[in-house]
């Protein structure tokens, strides 16, 4: 089989095969009915459509009790919070990371150097992100005064611009006030 020299979008496939007008090619129905792949296409965004609409008509048997298995609406009760049930994965994870631990210092094949050497490579990465941190800083103290200019001239030639954005900074100190109201120990 040849491959298409004009396929059709999967947006207009999708269409043709719901008996509806193509989005981007008017022709793509007589287009399809020529072309093979085209069809294949046609074919494919109808399999689709019938399966989708086979879930949406699912029994309602499914999807009883879907909502209470997804979605908790309560938080834990005390009992629920001390079974072990609840707590078994994490309880598991933490013991399996404290035994990898404990296995991976009484290796002998770890040396005191090696110890050093995984220390250092674990350090590398907070290296380099403490590095990017300072550089950003910089970059930013170096390029504020520039972008504050260029701001005060656009509000300047949009002088509409510039009384919207001091009208907008009423709501924003209002937010702030509120968000920072709600912070533990500052009143």
């Amino acid at each position: 089989m040849r491959p298409c020299p004009r396929p059709l979008d999967p947006i207009d496939a999708e269409a043709v095969a719901a008996g509806a007008d193509p989005v981007f090619a008017a022709d793509a129905a007589t287009h399809a009915r020529e072309c093979p792949p085209c069809q294949g296409l046609i074919g494919a965004a109808r399999g689709l459509s019938e399966a989708l609409r086979g879930v949406s008509e699912a029994p309602e048997v499914l999807a009883a009790g879907l909502a209470e298995r997804v979605c908790r609406l309560r938080t834990f009760s005390r009992k629920e919070r001390r079974t072990y049930a609840f707590w078994k994965a994490p309880i598991l994870m933490t013991v399996a990371l404290v035994a990898g631990g404990v296995a991976l210092l009484a290796l002998p094949s770890l040396t005191a150097s090696d110890q050093m050497s995984a220390g250092a490579a674990a350090l590398a990465p907070l290296l380099a992100l403490a590095r990017s941190v300072n550089r950003s800083v910089l970059d930013l103290a170096r390029l504020a005064p520039s972008g504050l200019q260029a701001l005060s001239d656009g509000m300047r030639q949009e002088s509409r611009l510039g009384l919207l954005a001091l009208a907008l900074l009423v709501p924003l100190a209002f937010g702030l006030h509120r968000v920072l109201a709600r912070v533990p120990g500052r009143r």
